[in-house]
């Protein structure tokens, strides 16, 4: 018996016989002989990686937008569902949605979705309807914040079902019963209820595709794609509400069924149940339509809701469908005689009296529908995609016998509908009420904000964004809310620019961050009009309130300091029908060097509903201005701090104290005097007098200063200067100011912060000195005793202003409390504050935001977080609830609805808006909103109140469908390819249309600025061209320069350099199909500069090839060209020669398919192609020569290089990621080993290196400052790192996780063969699932581990350890490796570093 194996020996492979005895012998010798031999003779070890992976953005396309009460039958609820989530949204009265909570946890997409449960009825006193009556309700209802009474708190001992319920069908084979109920957080507690669907025989007859529910909720069908139909009855909201109260669960099925006779092998292409009769409603009526052997046939059941499912004797029946409605489009239930509606593509047909055997058949053609918004766009008509019912109250012009149906085209056309049951022909009138300039898919709905309304339409972008609608009769269609869509994602860049320079002698730390770079992502974005560069940008969105103010006379010479605050003004004995006509309005107070500056912002109400009321609108009322008036201010110095109070507000300058009141609405008045703590005005600002008070500070400077204001007593600190000393002072503001203690300090301070932590007042004073004191006041307030500091050890670590952020801490029942930091040389500071008297300050994170001074401040609409500024930086901090490191921060991204490519500059300073009304009333429209100066620039804007980060877009439009996108670094542009689509124009012939245009596809390229897109104005004189050749002001490609027929597929720069010059050339690969033959070319444009525009292209050389020209890349020696061609891979060189520059021959090499994505690490070119997932040839100087490649057979689609590792991460068709190892030296097999192994639920089409955040440091990934993401054509962004230690651990979680219902509730309980430590030889075994780790962090994060280590081993359903104690054994084993574990609390590091292995590289 003998083995062959692989031999190294004289240099080369040679395959040998061997006794496997002696080989078993051979690698049981000690190590000690293999390290005698020499290293060239041993093989380089395959490395040990983990990957972990994370999903930052999912895919925004909406699959079905279904309004419904699924919290309360006073929310207004939406549920948007997209392939894998559901999210509700809630809509207000002003046509705007709050997003509310999101649940993504289903491990499985969603095939389909409905919803039953009791259905809302329009009354007179629905909350919509009065809200739009009551001015001041409704001028108020848009702001996110309301008053906490108004909260809907879900009581653990009072459940109980709302009004509707969602049922989804996942691909997971499961039913998955879905409502809400708000809870004291910021998450939803949503109610889930699982029912396993029955197995399938084959892919096609899987359960799930349709899901249809009965009218009145008692019935509930689920089919197949193909041949199955199960039929369900449900139980009363009122039986389900019982049930949750006795047993804590719901199970809305009582009973199911298999429907008969449907036809085998038949595709089932629409279901819906019909309404009953009137004179019966005890009917329950299923009707599908079924296609099979080429015929479509209409087949229903009917059956009586009194007798039970399995007993009930189903009566079945059939009918064939004319030709003409083989492929019906759309069926949709009408309500009355058990009518329906069948919608082709130009024409509708109605049925009804259907169980009479003979149906009742009318046919309307939709003749005045208009035609295709973008003719060009596809090669076919658009087709009717989604219906919606709006509600409609019961009127003399609308009655019971009735019915109102919008039909939505996928080009955007909106169609109306009236129909008559009692009518003979049913249809009673068509019109087009407009359209909605976008692709739409089946996301589209009808959203019910009250009786007596307009229609309020709310779609999804298909291939672009999506928005909430307004339909009034005889006006267009107009949108008042975007809904954001980033798909289909083609292709996407990451640009770096160079990080502003510092000095950083003495600090390596500083060094390092200043050596980091700032990195922005663009990607190619939707399709026709819709096409756009997009800016993928993550974070919170802070959208535009108000509309910019040009401030420059103001800000000429700088602003030191911004305060704002809700107020009122107007006068009280302005009064219309007994309310006071205060207007609410926005107070902005700018310091100037030598002045302060007061502007009045009132807030602008909604034009329709003041004309509603009878009100008189006069829009130069609401117009911003510069407050002249004496209000008892000093507009003549500088403002070092101001404060707003109950019914005024307080300035201080350099050298006085000044408050002032406010005019107050009686009815806050009323709630002032309820208040019977209530101290700081009294004899000071009351009633709505103008009251004014004044305190100088006679031979004092006030350096800096701060205000304090609670509702029991105003505080004041100031840090004074006197004949070169420096003093602390506070003092109380009541009836007056009234000093309370002195003390000196050694330095000059450069911040003052004062809080109330319990019954005491803390005073933190930071200074020159690089350090951070903190003074508490004695019982009676009186005095200030030291009781400790905290020194900044970087150089210029002067700490110029402070914030206070505090975390419940559920677990523990306290309360945290972070003092963060914001230092002069760009860093951050997070320390803690002992919650004990006396309240010590110890280090909890450091972090570098930027390279000059910080500005923090605490969040006023969410306690748990601050709003820090630096440089262009705006962003939002917060810490989780056990306030551990590290800490979340994103970015904050101002928007304008009416400029979706703004793009902020720098900010000089910021502010947020205080409000000041009472704590117990619901805060003014002003509270919270985000005050800033860009430039010249005064904006406002309000900051998303959802708890979580997102996607917030920033769209450069192009005017067509863009194909790729690069960065020029020598042109500081963008270069994009893009095609617009048009009709060439119909033959004439006698002046009538022989035949219809022809569809066009024109390749278009721009170059884009990256500021913003500059939108070219029309000359009116000039002479109008043909639509077929007439050029967007951007685009450099004349028609001349492509063949009919011919795609554009990419673009690539290059830099030939050729006898000493160097030449800057846009290559251009393509492709053209003639008679069944592809063809392609090269073609090479010099970029030429343009005269005072965009630059030029030139054509200076073509290519013709036998084949496509797939993909091209440059080599980077600056004379070659990498292509493929076909399934060729060849290169290109350059040459001077006697006569001049030419071209060599080209090289080439066979493959076995073509070639998507090329890239190039001098000398090896590394291919992924449709055949060999990867491959590495090495390009020498006549030849080309495979190098090696993946050792299985992928469909590749894209690549990118981890060159610290010796990997490859590349993609393929389904769905998976591998890390393939690239070993030193070539192989006798030339295979690449796959380290790991992950499958998504999406196919990766483009994966980009990206850099962190500056403020992850070091520790983000054992070091690395960058890390890898991929996005998918749906606009999915994920994240990808890849571990060196550590990813056992994570692995070892997410096993333990996968089994814990609470984690991972909709994952299959079956048994699980696979122990809870896998083994780590297999590459998919090295794949974590960052998502799932998640969760465990979500939801409980170290009790939650706790709790999962501590169960007891099922070894019957699951294999696992022996006992829990070998669980935490192995566990504890695995922690050593990146947390010291012989602490107390070493699983909470162990928590903390999982955090940080999970921080988000947007």
């Amino acid at each position: 018996m003998s083995l062959q194996t692989n031999v190294f020996e004289n240099g080369r492979w040679v395959t040998r016989n061997i006794d496997p005895y002696q080989a078993r012998a051979q690698n049981t010798e000690p190590l000690r002989k293999a390290k005698t031999e020499p290293s060239s003779l041993r093989l380089a070890k395959e490395p040990s990686l983990g990957l972990v992976t994370q999903t930052l953005v999912r895919s925004p396309v909406i699959k079905w937008i279904l309004p419904a009460r699924v919290r309360h039958p006073d929310r207004n609820d939406v549920l948007f569902i997209t392939a894998d989530s559901v999210t509700i949204k809630e809509a207000h009265g002003n046509y705007t949605l709050q997003e509310v909570a999101t649940k993504n946890d289903f491990d499985s997409h969603i095939k389909s979705a409905r919803i039953f449960g009791m259905p809302r009825k329009l009354t007179d006193e629905d909350k919509y309807a009065a809200a739009r009556r009551d001015d001041r309700i409704m001028w108020e209802s848009h702001h996110v914040h309301r008053k906490p009474e108004d909260d809907l708190y879900f009581d653990e001992n009072k459940r109980t079902l709302p009004p509707q319920i969602a049922v989804l069908a996942l691909e997971s084979n499961k039913l998955v019963f879905l409502c809400a109920a708000n809870g004291s957080s910021d998450h939803p507690l949503f109610l889930c209820s699982q029912q396993e669907l029955p197995a399938a025989p084959s892919p096609l007859e899987k359960l799930g595709e349709h899901i249809a529910v009965d009218p009145k909720s008692r019935a509930m069908a689920v089919a197949a794609q193909e041949g199955r139909v199960y039929a369900y009855t449900l139980k009363s909201m009122a039986q389900m509400r019982q049930e949750l109260a006795e047993t804590s669960e719901f199970k809305p099925i009582k009973e199911e069924r298999l429907l008969p006779d449907v036809p085998v092998g038949g595709s089932i292409l629409k279901m819906e149940f019909l309404h009953p009769s009137r004179n019966d409603e005890s009917q329950i009526i299923l009707l599908l339509i079924v296609s099979r052997k080429g015929k479509t046939r209409m087949l229903w059941y009917e059956w009586n809701s009194a007798a039970t499912l399995r007993n009930s004797q189903l009566k079945a029946a059939s009918q064939i469908l004319p030709q003409d409605e083989q492929l019906p489009l759309l069926l949709i239930p009408l309500k009355a005689f058990s009518a329906f509606m069948v919608v082709c593509e130009k024409r509708i047909t109605l049925y009804r009296d259907i169980l009479t055997g003979t149906p009742s058949r009318w046919i309307q053609q939709l003749e005045d529908v208009r035609d295709p918004e973008e003719p060009g766009s596809s090669g076919r008509p658009p087709l009717w995609v989604q219906w919606a019912r709006p509600m409609r109250a019961i009127t003399s012009t609308f009655t019971i016998d009735m019915d109102g149906i919008y039909l939505c085209r996928e080009d955007g056309i909106i169609q109306w509908l009236t129909l008559n049951h009692v009518d003979d022909h049913m249809l009673d009138s068509t019109h087009n009420p407009g359209r909605l300039g976008v692709n739409v898919d089946t996301a589209f709905a009808i959203l019910d904000v009250g009786p007596n309304t307009v229609d309020v339409l709310v779609n999804g972008g298909d291939m672009g964004e999506g928005g909430v609608w307004r339909s009034s009769p005889r006006q267009y269609l107009e949108r008042h809310t975007i809904l954001a869509n980033w798909t289909p994602l083609n292709d996407f860049i990451t640009i770096s620019h160079s990080a502003e320079p510092l000095n950083t002698a003495g600090s390596a730390t500083i060094s390092h961050y200043a050596s980091r770079v700032k990195q922005q992502t663009f990607a190619c974005t939707g399709r026709g009009r819709q096409g756009s560069i997009t800016e993928l940008r993550y974070g919170y969105e802070a959208s535009a309130e108000y509309e910019t103010l040009n401030i420059a006379d103001a800000v000429s010479s700088g602003v030191l300091g911004l305060w704002a605050f809700h107020g009122f003004y107007g006068e009280a004995r302005q009064q219309n029908k007994g309310r006071e006509r205060f207007k609410d309005t926005a107070y902005v107070l700018i310091s100037c060097p030598t002045r302060t500056y007061l502007l009045r912002m009132p807030r602008k109400p909604d034009q329709e509903l003041i004309q509603d009321l009878g009100h008189a609108y006069n829009p130069s009322e609401y117009d911003p201005e510069v407050v002249n008036e004496d209000l008892g201010l000093d507009y003549n110095t500088r403002t070092v701090a101001a404060r707003a109070t109950l019914k005024g507000f307080i300035q201080v300058t350099e050298s006085s104290i000044r408050a002032t009141s406010l005019p107050v609405p009686q009815d806050r008045l009323v709630k002032l005097e309820d208040q019977e703590d209530v101290k700081p005005d009294q004899g000071l600002m009351y009633k709505g007098s103008r009251a004014r008070y004044c305190f100088d500070f006679e031979h004092s400077r006030v350096v800096t200063a701060c205000i304090h204001v609670t509702v029991e007593e105003i505080s004041i600190l100031v840090a004074l200067q006197q004949a070169g000393k420096f003093h602390l002072q506070l003092g109380h503001l009541n009836a007056g100011y009234k000093p309370a203690t002195t003390m000196s300090l050694q330095s000059q301070p450069s911040c003052l912060l004062l809080r109330s932590v319990g019954p005491r007042l803390l005073a933190f004073i930071g200074t020159l000195e690089k350090e951070l004191r903190v003074f508490v006041t004695d019982s009676d307030g009186s005095d200030l005793q030291a009781i400790g500091h905290y020194e900044f050890q970087e150089p210029f670590a002067i700490c110029d202003s402070l914030a206070i952020i505090t975390s419940n801490n559920d677990s523990q029942g306290q309360i945290t409390y972070t003092v963060v930091c914001g230092l002069r040389n760009g860093s951050l500071y997070t320390l803690y504050l002992g919650a004990d008297y006396p309240h010590p300050l110890s280090l909890c994170e450091k972090l570098q935001i930027g390279h000059t001074s910080v500005t923090v401040m605490p969040d006023e609409t969410r306690k748990n977080r601050a709003i820090v500024h630096c440089e262009k930086v705006l962003c939002i901090l917060e810490y989780p609830p056990d306030s551990k490191p590290p800490a979340a921060v994103h970015r904050v991204w101002i928007t304008d609805r009416d400029s979706p490519d703004l793009q902020t500059g720098s900010l000089s300073v910021i502010t947020q808006a205080v409000d000041s009304w009472l704590p117990e009333s619901a805060p003014g429209f002003a509270a919270g909103l985000l005050f800033c100066i860009d430039r010249d620039l005064l904006r406002s804007v309000l900051i998303d109140s959802k708890p979580q980060p997102k996607m917030v877009p920033r769209r450069l439009t192009v005017g067509g469908s863009p194909i790729k996108v690069i960065y020029s670094a020598h042109l500081r542009k963008l270069i994009v390819l893009y095609t617009k689509a048009t009709m060439n124009s119909p033959r004439l012939i006698n002046g009538q249309r022989s035949t219809p245009g022809k569809r066009v596809l024109l390749p278009r390229v721009a170059f884009q600025e990256l500021e913003h897109m500059p939108t070219p104005q029309p000359d009116p004189d000039a002479m109008e061209v043909d639509e077929e050749h007439k050029l967007e002001p951007n685009d450099v490609l004349m028609d001349s320069e492509r063949k009919p027929g011919e795609r554009f597929l990419g673009i690539t720069e290059w830099f030939p350099r050729v006898g000493g010059n160097e030449y800057h050339m846009l290559v251009m690969n393509t492709m053209l199909t003639r008679a069944n033959n592809a063809i392609g070319r090269l073609l090479f444009f010099a970029i030429c500069p343009g005269a005072g525009g965009p630059p030029k292209l030139s054509l200076k050389k073509k290519i013709e090839l036998e084949s496509p020209v797939y993909t091209v890349v440059a080599y980077p020696d600056g004379k070659s060209i990498v292509y493929c061609s076909g399934n060729e891979l060849c290169i290109s060189r350059l040459d001077l020669g006697p006569s001049g520059i030419k071209w060599q021959p080209p090289l080439k090499v066979a493959m076995r398919s073509p070639a998507r994505h090329l890239s190039i690490v001098e000398p090896l070119i590394y291919v992924s192609s449709t055949r060999e997932s990867l491959a590495v040839f090495r390009y020498e100087t006549e030849r080309i020569v495979y190098q090696y490649g993946d050792q299985s057979a992928r469909d590749g689609i894209h690549h990118t290089h981890i060159p610290e590792h010796s990997l490859v991460l590349a993609s393929d068709t389904t769905n998976t990621v591998v890390g393939l190892w690239q070993p030193p030296e070539r192989r006798v097999d030339n295979a690449m080993s796959t380290v790991f192994e992950a499958v998504l639920p999406e196919s990766i089409t483009k994966l980009r290196r990206i850099s962190r955040p500056l403020w992850h440091g070091k520790t983000a990934t054992d070091g690395e400052d960058e890390s890898i993401i991929g996005s998918s054509a749906n606009g999915t962004v994920t994240q990808f790192d890849i571990l060196e230690r550590g990813w056992k651990l994570l692995r070892f979680i997410q096993n333990m996780a996968e089994r814990n219902p609470l984690v991972c509730p909709f994952a299959s309980r079956q048994p699980y063969k696979r122990h809870i430590e896998p083994p780590a030889a297999r590459p998919h075994f090295r794949h974590i699932d960052g998502d799932i780790l998640h969760r465990v962090l979500q939801r409980g994060a170290e009790n939650c581990l706790r709790d999962m280590l501590n169960v007891e081993p099922d070894l019957e359903s699951h294999t696992d350890f022996d006992t829990v104690e070998d669980r935490w054994e192995r566990f504890k084993e695995l922690a050593s490796e990146v947390v010291d574990v012989k602490g107390e609390n070493w699983l909470a590091d162990v928590v903390q570093w999982v955090r940080y292995r999970l921080r988000s590289a947007l």
